[in-house]
């Protein structure tokens, strides 16, 4: 479903989508999880992790801009996507996901993880727990905080992704699509077409394809203290607009890390930053990726 009609769609998107690739599924346990890849399996590997409640068609636009010269793998985390859903739904699980995916794929221990957002949480665990499993880690908008925070906050959030609605047709479901946090629709087609892959239908209607039970605890702390664990170099790319990236959490973050951690901000982008600025997010991420390369 690529219907993004009324609106100008550029070339280059339609290009992205129609790239080959390949579809595939595999047990982990007994939860089915899918994944996609793009381009040539003997180039260095890339594996990317989504957000909380999205999917891997998030990347449908960006992995085959980065496959000229490298092997692109995206998943769909368990109980997300069109991947099955768990009865539990751990910290173990989700890495134990990320590395089934990775064996399957063919990836080796030259692989880039990048994640985003709660995916940035996820890749970094897998990165510290397996730090042979892969060479690099990118962290997509996914901010570290003292885990202080996260003990002063726990039990107060609510996680915006419980207690889903059901509606009569699928045109009245993508209407009520939003990004979460809301942000503006910088590109409104490429909202769309995610809307267009965020949903299913059931006996009850149409809803959208995570399982909100996979978000009712909290299973992720801030990551500032596992930083000094990580033994494979790391970088953060973030949106400049991004409200998870306020001058204090930058500050905490550049005295947290390493001086040599490349800081990269995607100019006028927000959260979602390669919904926002996708040109401008791939262009990072080629320059990282290029670099490591001659490292």
């Amino acid at each position: 479903m690529n219907d993004t009609s009324g609106y100008s769609i550029p070339d280059w998107f339609n290009r992205a989508i129609d790239a080959p690739h390949h579809d595939h599924r595999i047990a982990v346990g007994t939860t089915e999880i899918g994944f996609r890849t793009w381009g040539d399996p003997s180039n260095r590997g890339v594996l990317l992790v989504h957000g909380g409640g999205a999917h891997l068609h998030w990347w449908d636009f960006i992995a085959p801009l980065l496959a000229d010269d490298h092997y692109l793998v995206a998943l769909d985390l368990g109980g997300m996507g069109d991947s099955g859903r768990r009865a539990e739904y751990t910290q173990e699980s989700y890495i134990e996901e990320l590395l089934a995916v990775a064996t399957a794929a063919g990836l080796d221990d030259d692989t880039v993880i990048a994640g985003h957002s709660m995916g940035g949480a996820i890749s970094l665990r897998a990165a510290v727990a397996h730090g042979d499993r892969f060479s690099h880690l990118i962290m997509l908008d996914s901010p570290l905080r003292p885990e202080s925070d996260a003990q002063e906050e726990s039990g107060k959030a609510r996680s915006p992704f419980q207690n889903k609605r059901f509606y009569p047709d699928f045109e009245t479901a993508v209407s009520r699509f939003r990004l979460l946090p809301e942000q503006p629709a910088v590109n409104p087609w490429l909202v769309e077409y995610i809307a267009n892959h965020s949903l299913h239908e059931t006996a009850e209607g149409w809803c959208w394809k995570f399982d909100d039970n996979a978000f009712k605890t909290r299973m992720f702390g801030r990551g500032g203290d596992l930083v000094e664990e990580l033994k494979i170099p790391l970088a953060v790319v973030y949106g400049e607009r991004s409200k998870f990236f306020d001058v204090e959490t930058l500050a905490y973050m550049r005295q947290l890390l390493p001086a040599d951690v490349p800081f990269i901000a995607v100019p006028e982008a927000h959260h979602h930053l390669f919904l926002d600025q996708p040109l401008a997010f791939v262009t990072a991420m080629r320059s990282l990726l290029n670099t490591w390369a001659k490292a």
